[in-house]
Formats: structure tokens, sequence, C-alpha cells
């Protein structure tokens, strides 16, 4: 061989070597982002998994349009108060729509395992102007519960 065909190997050569590096390199990171992804989601179906509540009751005052919703955490996983919405009839309700938001007596965001979450409504709620049928509360992780409402008069 001559040096023609020796330096045109050694380039093909280089070029091969730089191609497959590159190759390599993009491979690894795209493997370390689905292994990630699935890690998240297998996270994630866990925490679905290990959710869920009870709404205890639902009762409207007629005499004060006032909305007062008491709801059990009957999972294993520690929720946010400020991610539950609560839906009564057609209007979407956040939990920060609710003037008294207490989980087991307390103001906190933190909501265990074995606690209970009280949402009450000192004022009538933007929208109710009439007792709802029903209440649908939603957590974070998307666990939902639905009550029929109670209607109070004191």
């Amino acid at each position: 061989m001559g040096f023609g065909t020796s330096g045109s190997a050694l380039v093909i050569f280089a070029a091969l070597f730089i191609a497959m590096s590159t190759l390599y390199t993009a491979t690894a990171n795209t493997v370390e982002e689905v292994d990630e992804a699935r890690q998240d989601t297998d996270e994630y179906q866990r925490t679905v998994q290990n959710t869920n509540i009870e709404v205890v009751e639902a009762t409207w005052n007629t005499t004060s349009s006032n909305l007062t919703i008491a709801v059990n955490n009957t999972g294993e996983t520690t929720l946010s108060v400020g991610r539950v919405d609560v839906v009564a009839e057609d209007d979407y309700l956040a939990s920060s729509d609710f003037e008294r938001s207490e989980v087991d007596g307390r103001s906190t965001d933190t909501w265990r395992p074995g606690e209970q979450l009280v949402l009450e409504d000192e004022d009538s709620l933007a929208g109710i102007t009439q007792a709802p049928d029903r209440v649908k509360v939603v957590t974070g992780p998307g666990i939902a519960d639905t009550v029929s409402v109670t209607e109070v008069s004191a």
C-alpha cells in the first residue's frame, strides 16, 4: 500500500471513530432519558395506587348559604391541600376559594394519611347561589370522591 491508500484508510478510520463516538453519546443519553421517564411513571403510578380519599359529608346551610365539606385522607400518601379541587354541580372551586381550609383543626398545606380536611365557605361562593345536589373532591394525583349534599338550616 502506498502513502495515499494508508492516508485514505486513516482518514476513513478517524471519521468512523468520530461517528461511532457521537452515535454512542446520543444513544446513551436517549437510554438515560427513557429510564428516567419510566422511573417517573412508576413513581406516579405508586402514588396513585396509594392515594385514596373519602368525602365524609357535604352540607349546605340554607340560612347562610355556606358550603362545608369534610374529607378524610384514607390512603397512604401525604397530599397537598393547595392541590385539592372541588366541583359543585358545574362550578369549579379551588381549595383557595374557601375561607376556611383546615386539616384536623390546623391551617396547613400538608394533609397526611388519617387526617381530615375541612373546607368551609363562610359566605356564598362565587357562582353558587343555591344548594348543589352533589360535590366532587379531586386530589393532586387525580383521585376523587363524590357525595350528595345535605341541606341544613341553623
